[in-house]
C-alpha cells in the first residue's frame, strides 16, 4: 500500500478485537454479579437454616427438660411426705446417664434441701433466684436466665424450678440444672459459608455458646450487633454490620419470651477467594482470546487486502486503456502453503459462487459491455467523419437558397405571429387547469393507497390479537390446573401432619412406659439395675424420635406455608389473567370498529377518485382539441418566424457554420485515433 493511502484492514482488525473483548467483559461482569448473588443467597439460606436449627435444638432441649421435670415432680416421693433421702435417690435415678442434666436440688419451705451437686454447708435455698422465681409463679415451671457454671469454666447453665406441694399441703421447690453443651456441640458441627460462625447469646448480651470456646462468657451488650438484635420491633432478619470484620448477620430470637438469641455472622472476606479466582480466570481467558483474535484479524486483513489488490490491478489497467478480463489462475506447483497466493487465486469469475466470484463475473460483464461500446463508437466516429464532409457541401448550397426565401417569408411571419401568441396563452391557461386536476388526482390516489395500507395493517392486528386471545385462554386453563394441583399438595401435607401426630403420641407413651419402668426397676433394687439401664435407653430413643418428629413437623409447616403462598400467588395471577382477557376482547372489538370505518372511508375516496378521473378525461379532450388548434397556429407562426429569422441569420452565420463543420471534422479524426488506442484483451 502506498504511503498516505487509507486501508480497511485496520478497521477490520479493530472491529474483530472489539467483538472479542466486549463479550468477555460482559461475561466477566455478568459472572461476577451472578456468582456474588448465588454466594450471598447460599449463605443467607445457610444462615437461616442454621439459626433455626439451633433455635429448634434449644427449644427441644428446654421442652424435653420441662416435660421430664413435670413428670419427675409428680412422682410418689414428691407427693407423699418429703423424705429428703428418698428424694435424693429418685433424683439420682432419673438423672442417671443423662449428660445434659448437671444437677438437681430440692428444698423445702424451711430451707432444708438435698442436691446432686456439692453445695456449701451454709447454702440457703430461699435466697437463690430460682427458688424465689418458683415461689412467685406458685406451681408453674420457670426458667432462669443463662448463667455460668461455677464448677466448670466456660460452661453455661439454665435452671428450671417449680413449687411442689404434697398431699399434706407441705411445699418445696424442685430445680434442675441444664447444660448448653449439646448446643455448643451442634454449633461446632454447623458451618455458614467459608468464614461464617453461629453464636448463642443471652438476652443480657452474654455469649452462652459459640464455635470458638474462648468467646463463651464474653459480654457483647455494648456492640452494634447486640443493639441491632435486641430491637424489640424485629424477631428475626438480616442486618448489614460492617464492624470488626463482619459483613452481615442473620438473627433469630425464637419464640416470644425467650431468654437467649441466635445469630449467624458472615465475615467481610467471605467471597474474596471466589471473586479472585473468577477475575483471574476471566483475565486469562481474555488474554488468550485476544491473542487468537489478533492473529485471526491480521490473517483476515491480509487476505482481504490481497483480494482487493487483484481488483485494483485490473482497474489500473482499465484506467490506462487496457480492457482485460479476470480469469481463474492456475494452481502453482510445489508443496508449500502460501495463504496470500491462495487469496489471489480465489479471485475468479463465477456467477453462482461467493460475493468475490460474482464481483469478478460482473467486472468481466462490464468489460464485455465496454468492449462492445468501444467498437460501436469506432464505427460511429468513422460515420461522423463522412457525414461532416457531406454537411460542409450542403451548407454552401443552403446559403444561396436562403437569401431567396427570406423576402417571401417575412410578410407571412408578421400575420401568423399575432395569432400564435393568442392561441399559446389559451393553451397555457388550460395547461394550468390540467396541473391542478392532476395534483388533485395524485392526492386522492395517495390517500387511497394509505387507506388500503391502513386497512391491511388493521386486519393483521385483528388476526394477531385473535391469536393472542387464543393463546391467553390456553395459559389460563393451564393456570387453573396448576392451582388445583397445589390445593391437592396442601391436602397431602395435612395428611403427613396427621401421621406425625400419631408418631408423637407413640413417642410420648413410650417415654412414660420407660419412666415407669425406671421407677419399677428402682424399687426392684440390685436385680432391677440392668432393666433400669434398658429403660433409660428406651427413653432416650423415645426422646430422639420425638425430636425428629418435631423437626419434620417444623419442615412440613414451612413447606405448607410456602405452598399456601404459591396457591395465593397463582390465584392472584389467575384473576389478573381474567382481567387481561377482558382487555384483549375490548381491543379486538375496537379494532373491528376501526376496520369498518376505514372501509367506509376507502369507499368514499374511491368515489372521489372516479369523479376526478371523469374530470381528467373531459379536460384531456378539451386540451387535445385546443392543442391541435395551437399546434396548427404555432406551426404556421413557427414556420414563418423561424424561416424568416433563420433566413436572415443564416446568411450572416453561414460562414461561421462552415467553420464549425470543419472543426467537427477535426474532432472526429481525433476521436477515431483515441478509440484505436484502446486495447481489448479476452
Amino acid at each position: 500500500m502506498k504511503k498516505g493511502q487509507k486501508s480497511i484492514g485496520t478497521i477490520i482488525l479493530m472491529v474483530l478485537i472489539l467483538l472479542a473483548l466486549i463479550p468477555i467483559l460482559i461475561m466477566l461482569f455478568s459472572s461476577y454479579n451472578i456468582t456474588t448473588n448465588l454466594l450471598q443467597e447460599r449463605n443467607h439460606v445457610t444462615q437461616v437454616s442454621t439459626t433455626r436449627a439451633v433455635i429448634t435444638e434449644k427449644d427441644t432441649l428446654l421442652n424435653k427438660t420441662r416435660e421430664r421435670f413435670e413428670e419427675i415432680s409428680k412422682m410418689p416421693n414428691f407427693q407423699n411426705d418429703f423424705d429428703l433421702a428418698k428424694i435424693y435417690e429418685t433424683m439420682e435415678l432419673v438423672t442417671y446417664g443423662d449428660t445434659e442434666i448437671k444437677g438437681m436440688t430440692f428444698a423445702t419451705s424451711d430451707d432444708k434441701f438435698t442436691s446432686l451437686s456439692d453445695l456449701p454447708s451454709d447454702f440457703k435455698p430461699s435466697t437463690r433466684p430460682w427458688f424465689q422465681a418458683a415461689v412467685e409463679k406458685n406451681g408453674e415451671s420457670v426458667w432462669s436466665p443463662p448463667y455460668e457454671n461455677a464448677a466448670v469454666e466456660k460452661n453455661y447453665l439454665t435452671t428450671v424450678s417449680k413449687v411442689v406441694t404434697n398431699k399434706n399441703g407441705d411445699w418445696g421447690v424442685l430445680s434442675m440444672n441444664v447444660s448448653y453443651d449439646g448446643i455448643s456441640q451442634l454449633l461446632s458441627d454447623l458451618t455458614v459459608g467459608r468464614t461464617g460462625s453461629i453464636t448463642l447469646i443471652s438476652d443480657s448480651g452474654i455469649i452462652v455458646a459459640d464455635i470458638d470456646p474462648a468467646r463463651i462468657g464474653e459480654d457483647i451488650s455494648k456492640t452494634k450487633i447486640f443493639k441491632e438484635i435486641s430491637d424489640p420491633s424485629r424477631n428475626e432478619g438480616s442486618i448489614a454490620i460492617n464492624e470488626d470484620g463482619i459483613a452481615n448477620i442473620y438473627f433469630d430470637k425464637g419464640r416470644e419470651g425467650s431468654q437467649s438469641f441466635v445469630y449467624a455472622a458472615i465475615d467481610e472476606d467471605e467471597y474474596a477467594v471466589e471473586i479472585q479466582a473468577l477475575i483471574r480466570n476471566s483475565i486469562i481467558i481474555a488474554v488468550i482470546i485476544t491473542i487468537i483474535v489478533i492473529f485471526f484479524a491480521f490473517f483476515v486483513r491480509n487476505v482481504i487486502k490481497e483480494i482487493i489488490a487483484v481488483f485494483e490491478e485490473y482497474f489500473n489497467e482499465l484506467k490506462n486503456g487496457t480492457y482485460r478480463k479476470i480469469k481463474k489462475a492456475d494452481k502453482q506447483k510445489g508443496t508449500g502453503i502460501n495463504i496470500l497466493s491462495k487469496a489471489r487465486r480465489y479471485v475468479y469469475p463465477d456467477k453462482h459462487g461467493t460475493e468475490i466470484h460474482r464481483l469478478a463475473a460482473s467486472y468481466n460483464d462490464m468489460i464485455d459491455g465496454t468492449a462492445g461500446l468501444v467498437k460501436q463508437v469506432r464505427q460511429e466516429s468513422d460515420h461522423v467523419a463522412t457525414m461532416s464532409e457531406s454537411l460542409f457541401e450542403l451548407s454552401q448550397q443552403t446559403s444561396s437558397a436562403t437569401s431567396e426565401v427570406t423576402e417571401t417569408i417575412t410578410g407571412i411571419a408578421e400575420v401568423t405571429g399575432t395569432q400564435a401568441q393568442e392561441t399559446e396563452r389559451s393553451v397555457s391557461q388550460l395547461q394550468q387547469l390540467s396541473d391542478v386536476v392532476q395534483e388533485l388526482t395524485t392526492n386522492v390516489t395517495t390517500m387511497n393507497d394509505q387507506s388500503q395500507e391502513s386497512s391491511s395493517i388493521n386486519q393483521q392486528s385483528m388476526t394477531v390479537m385473535n391469536e393472542v386471545n387464543t393463546s391467553w385462554q390456553h395459559e389460563m386453563n393451564q393456570m387453573e390446573i396448576l392451582v388445583d394441583s397445589m390445593n391437592g399438595m396442601n391436602q397431602s401435607i395435612q395428611a403427613i401432619n396427621q401421621i406425625i401426630n400419631v408418631i408423637n403420641d407413640i413417642s410420648y407413651q413410650t417415654n412414660l412406659l420407660a419412666l415407669n419402668a425406671s421407677i419399677e426397676a428402682a424399687r426392684a433394687g440390685e436385680s432391677g439395675k440392668g432393666f433400669a439401664v434398658v429403660a433409660s435407653e428406651i427413653r432416650q430413643l423415645a426422646e430422639q424420635s420425638k425430636n425428629s418428629t418435631k423437626e419434620i413437623e417444623s419442615i412440613i409447616a414451612t413447606i405448607q406455608g410456602q405452598s399456601s403462598e404459591m396457591v395465593n400467588q397463582a390465584s392472584r395471577s389467575l384473576d389478573g389473567g381474567e382481567k387481561q382477557t377482558r382487555l384483549i376482547e375490548q381491543a379486538i372489538a375496537s379494532s373491528k370498529e376501526v376496520y369498518t370505518r376505514s372501509a367506509a372511508m376507502i369507499e368514499g375516496i374511491r368515489e372521489i377518485e372516479n369523479s376526478t378521473n371523469r374530470i381528467v378525461n373531459i379536460q384531456n379532450i378539451v386540451l387535445e382539441n385546443l392543442e391541435s388548434i395551437s399546434a396548427s397556429t404555432e406551426e404556421n407562426a413557427a414556420g414563418t418566424q423561424e424561416v424568416s429569422a433563420n433566413a436572415e441569420e443564416v446568411l450572416a452565420t453561414m460562414e461561421e457554420f462552415v467553420g464549425h463543420v470543419s472543426d467537427l471534422k477535426g474532432i472526429s479524426d481525433v476521436l477515431k485515433q483515441k478509440m484505436n488506442n484502446i486495447t481489448v484483451i479476452d
